[in-house]
C-alpha cells in the first residue's frame, strides 16, 4: 500500500510537469513561428527596397 501511495504522488508531479512542458511547447512554437514570419517580411521588405532602388547594396 505503501508503494501505490508513492506511485501515486509520483503520478501527480509528473502530470504537473508534463502541463507545464506542454505549455512551455507551445509557447515556445509560438515563439518560433512569430520570428520566423517577422524575419520572412523583413527580407521580403528588404529585397522589395532593393528592386525599387530605396536602398543600395
Amino acid at each position: 500500500m505503501t508503494t501505490n501511495k508513492t506511485t501515486n504522488s509520483n503520478n501527480t508531479i509528473s502530470q504537473g510537469e508534463d502541463q507545464n512542458k506542454e505549455a512551455l511547447n507551445k509557447k515556445t512554437s509560438v515563439q518560433f513561428v512569430t520570428s520566423a514570419t517577422i524575419g520572412i517580411v523583413v527580407i521580403i521588405l528588404l529585397a522589395a527596397s532593393a528592386y525599387f532602388g530605396i536602398i543600395k547594396f
